[in-house]
């Protein structure tokens, strides 16, 4: 069951992410005003040239198909453990609305990593007040992490590396 969030986690969430609504929506400006930054974790261990993007696609593979999926799976599953999750989608004239999973199976239906492919990307964005950051899912076996503060966020890069992802930057 997914909750409507109170107006304390409204505001918690407001202080800790600024501008959160246009890091959602892909508003890259934040950078270079030195707001925020980002970083990648990735189940590669280094930026893939031309000659290397063929790994990229491993669909036809079911072993690594798995295994990449349960290591992204494993991120979300310790980060749940973790801290608060808070979700999003978009109400009427593209509203963002807020949203807090209850069960670590709402987080599941969310993140749909069973579907999880090579070219699949974008269906998910976790909020993490406690850390000041907003987790994306992108298409290339790599997800983006916006934060404020590199401090606040080394639980999640400890989970990371804790189940074979490579922290890019």
């Amino acid at each position: 069951m997914i909750s409507n969030i109170s107006n304390i986690e409204l505001k918690t969430i407001r202080k800790s992410l600024p501008n959160f609504k246009e890091i959602i929506e892909g508003n890259e400006s934040f950078l270079e005003k030195g707001i925020y930054q980002k970083l990648f974790i990735s189940v590669f261990d280094h930026w893939l040239t031309e000659d290397e993007g063929d790994l990229i696609f491993i669909d036809d593979n079911i072993d690594e198909l798995m295994l990449r999926r349960d290591k992204f799976e494993k991120v979300v599953e310790e980060l749940y453990k973790t801290t608060d999750i808070f979700l999003w989608k978009y109400k009427r004239n593209y509203r963002i609305y807020l949203n807090k999973p209850m069960t670590y199976n709402d987080i599941l239906r969310k993140c749909n990593f069973k579907n999880l492919w090579s070219q699949s990307g974008r269906r998910y964005s976790l909020i993490l007040p406690e850390f000041s950051a907003i987790y994306n899912e992108e298409w290339d076996w790599t997800n983006i992490i916006w934060y404020i503060d590199e401090d606040k966020i080394k639980p999640i890069l400890e989970i990371a590396n804790k189940v074979g992802l490579k922290i890019l930057k």
